[in-house]
């Protein structure tokens, strides 16, 4: 088979030189649609439950929220296990699924079971957006130097300008909103004036809940048009509210304003944010309290278009919908980050491709044997970029990390070799049948050596969860970058030899390889000759190898680490932590984050947001550090974030009553997504004695 491939090849030159042009051009463009990702996508697949109730303990949302929810959750098919935090006022369950299930059925079966749960009346548990750990891809603040806009002006911009704006954006699962003052009518009741009057609490809200419709009758005719009827009856202002009749006492009303003062006030907030910029002048321009928006991409969806559509749409909503001074400024772009994977793949990919010529040519002696060979380098890329794209499988820094330009050419290299070994021997007959003869001879050896090279990733494709969705694209590259390179070699490199060698070639005398080739055969002699000396040596280097890699001597780690050019910090303090003393220590840690020359800007957060999707409270604070490029920090700390790291985790320390934990943004989230827990590393301890279990933590 592989001879008649071979053979069909030289006999129609022009017809696989046509198919190798469409290729290549079919892989260029495959590679510039092909979706790059920073970082690939390891989170399982889950359905978030969230439950808010106000003013509840945690006790009580735990018994009569969470339980009755996993109750119902248990049994669902493709789930593998339940996770729930309970705190106060908030029940936030994820229900997590296996490989096989469907994301969109997940969510929908969820959905079934929730209609199926008895819970306290008012309760309306939700499921959270359908969107993955690492697709938080943009972070914003609302900004304003218009003095008419304060931060609870900011925030109603946010929750009702901006947010359905942004979620117009294809692609974008949720925009979660953190920080500033939400706007509210506050009804204050003076409770001697109820008391006065005979009235309660209860009177009072089913006063103004009575009295806050618009009432719809049918229409009256009157000529040829009809017109609707209807009773408006919405409240407007603060004088609407307190104008609300609660009783008629001696004839005359007594209104809410006689028994309450009704003003506009913020709602009881649950988390807050500051920003600090440091200029390049060392000063540090700090606010305590800003509004910020985090966009969430859909599970699965493509992070270059997406983005490109996001700033589309903040360049549209800056220049034409929100007021003047008010401006949405990004912290977190992660096209950014994605234009600097693509460019350092760019960038290895072209310094391996010149290093791979320089090799060839200095071994193979010859300009066109060591072009053809490198030749492979990119047609496989290209190969392997049509297939990855008609896969649906995105690449990423990883996946392209992985590709061996030596394990790529080596079919090449021995195909090539093997052309120019018997063109240089030529003596007479035609220059094609003498391709063809060498071609034969080596057909063989490079099909299986490529082959085995990628049977070899077989087991990587048997790997489960975590590993399976981090290695997985690595090993469908590789073996799709080999399967260009078989091609390439078995069918393309012959018919180009062919043309590239049609007045034949003369063989370089290397020396060096004479030289290597001597002592070669020398050594191997000296070793046949005391074999169990070779033997001795062979179990010393592998009970070596065994040794570093048993006894972690050298270390190991399962993820390359991918720098994000920021930190992510966390602050844990005590679960009893109130709001006060939770933003102090939020302020001061952001100050001492902002004094290091190193860093650009410093956002904090501390509690949760609105919406519940961050189950946490006052005793987690949380910063963003926006780095400088290494080039341009201190000596002191040699370009290496881990000395920097040491540094502010020294100052920081100085604050009393806070753990301190460092990574970064996406992940941080990933951390968290796979094992539930905010941290790197972490030791879960299970038991029925709660009491004995915080011992023995």
């Amino acid at each position: 088979m592989i001879r008649f491939l071979v053979d069909f090849a030289l006999r129609n030159r022009m017809l696989v030189l046509a198919l190798g042009g469409g290729l290549l051009i079919w892989g260029i463009i495959s590679f510039h649609d092909l979706p790059v990702e920073a970082y690939p996508d390891v989170a399982d697949k889950y359905v978030w439950v969230i439950t808010q109730w106000p003013g509840r303990a945690a006790e009580e949302v735990e018994q009569q929220v969470t339980i009755p929810i996993e109750t119902q959750m248990n049994g669902l098919g493709h789930l593998t296990h339940l996770r729930s935090t309970s705190l106060a006022g908030l029940s936030f369950i994820t229900a997590i699924f296996d490989d096989d299930s469907e994301n969109l059925q997940n969510r929908q079966l969820v959905l079934e079971k929730l209609t199926l749960v008895n819970l306290p009346p008012g309760l309306n548990p939700q499921i959270g957006p359908d969107f993955s750990p690492a697709g938080q891809i943009y972070f914003y603040t609302l900004q304003s130097t218009n003095p008419k806009y304060d931060i609870m002006d900011l925030k109603a911009l946010q929750d009702w300008v901006v947010f359905k704006h942004l979620m117009s954006v294809p692609n974008v699962a949720a925009v979660s909103i953190f920080g500033g003052e939400t706007r509210e009518y506050q009804v204050q009741v003076d409770p001697d004036k109820l008391v006065a009057y005979g009235l309660s609490i209860a009177q009072v809200e089913q006063a103004l809940a009575a009295n806050n419709l618009n009432g719809g009758g049918s229409f009256i005719e009157q000529g040829q048009q009809a017109y609707n009827i209807r009773a408006v009856g919405l409240m407007q202002t603060t004088d609407d509210v307190g104008a609300t009749v609660l009783k008629v006492q001696n004839g005359t009303p007594v209104r809410v304003r006689d028994v309450a003062i009704v003003t506009q006030g913020p709602k009881i907030r649950l988390g807050r944010l500051g920003k600090a910029i440091r200029h390049e002048d060392g000063k540090v321009v700090d606010n305590d309290d800003v509004v910020e928006g985090i966009i969430q991409m859909r599970k699965g969806a493509e992070a270059e278009s997406v983005l490109r559509n996001i700033d589309v749409k903040v360049d549209f909503l800056n220049k034409h919908v929100l007021p003047p001074g008010v401006k949405i400024v990004p912290h977190i772009d992660r096209d950014d980050l994605v234009h600097l994977t693509t460019h350092t793949v760019l960038h290895n990919l072209t310094e391996g491709i010149l290093l791979v010529v320089l090799v060839l040519f200095f071994f193979l002696g010859n300009v066109r044997s060591a072009l053809l060979v490198a030749a492979t380098i990119p047609f496989s890329l290209f190969f392997a970029s049509i297939l990855l794209d008609l896969s649906h499988i995105p690449a990423n820094l990883l996946s392209l990390g992985a590709l061996d330009f030596g394990m790529i050419v080596d079919g090449a290299v021995v195909m090539i070799e093997n052309i120019v070994r018997r063109l240089a021997n030529h003596q007479r007959g035609a220059i094609e049948e003498t391709i063809r003869a060498a071609a034969h001879e080596v057909q063989r050896p490079v099909f299986y050596a490529i082959a085995i090279i990628i049977i070899s990733y077989l087991p990587i494709f048997t790997l489960q969860r975590v590993e399976g969705r981090l290695f997985k694209p690595m090993a469908w590259t590789v073996a799709f970058a080999l399967l260009g390179a078989l091609f390439f070699s078995i069918l393309l490199a012959p018919v180009l030899a062919s043309f590239v060698f049609r007045k034949g070639v003369k063989e370089w005398h290397n020396a060096v390889m004479s030289w290597i080739t001597v002592h070669y055969q020398q050594t191997l002699e000296w070793l046949m000759a005391r074999r169990m000396v070779a033997l001795a040596c062979l179990v010393v280097i592998l009970g070596a190898t065994l040794y570093l890699g048993i006894s972690g001597v050298i270390g190991s780690e399962f993820l390359p680490h991918l720098d994000e050019g920021s930190i992510w910090a966390r602050g844990t303090l005590s679960p009893s932590t109130g709001p006060t003393e939770g933003q102090r220590i939020m302020d001061q840690a952001r100050l001492i984050f902002a004094s290091f020359p190193e860093v650009t800007q410093v956002v904090s957060q501390v509690g949760r947001s609105d919406d519940g999707t961050d189950a946490t409270g006052f005793f987690n604070t949380e910063y963003f550090v926006d780095l400088k490029p290494r080039d341009q920090w201190r000596p002191q700390f040699h370009g290496r974030k881990e000395r920097l790291i040491e540094a502010m985790d020294k100052e920081v320390e100085k604050i009393p009553g806070v753990t301190w934990g460092f990574s970064q943004p996406i992940a941080d989230n990933m951390e968290e997504a796979v094992s539930g827990v905010k941290g790197e590393l972490a030791v879960k301890i299970f038991g029925s004695d709660l009491k004995d279990l915080e011992q023995k933590g």
